[in-house]
């Protein structure tokens, strides 16, 4: 019997159709300034060496969990989901899933012990099994391993179940060749972006209003996983101005932030540090529950675009 295992609430079979989908709409309107998300880009000299000091904490952690059993690289099998040669579970069979318990940590890309293979505990999921995966490596850019993505009308992405923690900060950087000229993430055909990261949390679910209970049981219903109360998700946008709050418009438990947007920093490093309970209370209205999960995903199935990007380590305080 397959294991029930948490995943993020957009990414899988009839849930990502239902609730990635490629729909939002904007939950104020983006040009008035006191409705928008704080700034967070910061200087990535300052940002590095809380990186560093980070990834030492990390590394005996890392560690431990490198003796984790698991049948195949995680992105191998990431990157042969909905490949026409893998099995019809697209890369998510019971033989191929690696399965591991929430870790205290987030495994850093820059700490990880072979640079072809992904750190222990990141785990592929899919949007839908019928679309085309993006493809993920760890390559070495400006002297650090780091994540790379290229998506070509494609979507999937990874994501580390977390043992629940409260919400504090989030620190990560990125880097975009190409941008979406023709994405708009408050349109349901244009809802690409080269560079996401989305956090899920915990939460009362007898709270969640009726429609959004039964959509929560039928994702369980036809995954066999239960969804995350909320997601939060930090994306660069297209053409929404940075710091717009936009809303899936299936549910009112997904919320996105720009915090970048449009070609101004296309092709260098971008730095970013934010207050996840001051983010949640801004996107959702109220407090936050713990974290339970963090991921990432570039996706071009919408606008049927190509895109490359990078992603550096992603730290929680």
């Amino acid at each position: 019997m397959r294991a029930k295992i948490l995943r993020p609430v957009v990414w899988t079979g009839v849930a990502g159709a239902l609730l990635l989908g490629g729909c939002a709409s904007t939950v104020h309107p983006p040009d008035d300034p006191s409705t928008l998300a704080a700034a967070s880009a910061v200087d990535c000299k300052t940002f590095a060496a809380k990186a560093s000091q980070k990834a030492s904490q990390n590394a005996s952690i890392q560690a431990a969990v490198s003796t984790l059993p698991s049948s195949l690289d995680p992105l191998e099998i990431a990157n042969r989901a909905g490949h026409p040669d893998a099995d019809a579970g697209g890369g998510d069979s019971e033989g191929d899933t690696v399965i591991t318990p929430p870790l205290a940590t987030l495994p850093l890309f820059s700490t990880a012990a072979d640079a072809k293979r992904m750190p222990s505990g990141w785990q592929p999921w899919t949007v839908n099994r019928n679309k085309t995966p993006t493809r993920y490596a760890l390559t070495q850019v400006d002297e650090r391993v780091v994540l790379h993505a290229e998506a070509d009308s494609s979507a999937s992405g990874l994501y580390v179940p977390l043992e629940q923690r409260t919400a504090g900060g989030i620190r990560w950087t990125w880097k975009t060749r190409d941008v979406i000229r023709g994405a708009d993430n408050g349109e349901k055909q244009r809802e690409d972006a080269p560079l996401r990261l989305f956090v899920a949390f915990d939460g009362d679910h007898s709270t969640l209003s009726l429609r959004d209970q039964l959509m929560f049981e039928m994702a369980r219903i036809t995954t066999g996983r239960e969804m995350p109360y909320a997601t939060l998700m930090y994306i660069w946008g297209g053409r929404r101005a940075e710091g717009t709050v936009l809303s899936n418009p299936h549910t009112d438990r997904v919320r996105m932030i720009v915090v970048d947007s449009g070609s101004r920093h296309a092709n260098e490093w971008r730095c970013h540090e934010r207050d996840l309970r001051a983010d949640y209370k801004k996107a959702f209205g109220t407090d936050p529950g713990k974290v339970i999960a963090v991921g990432l995903m570039t996706d071009t199935d919408n606008t049927k675009s190509r895109v490359e990007a990078w992603y550096g380590d992603i730290a929680l305080d």
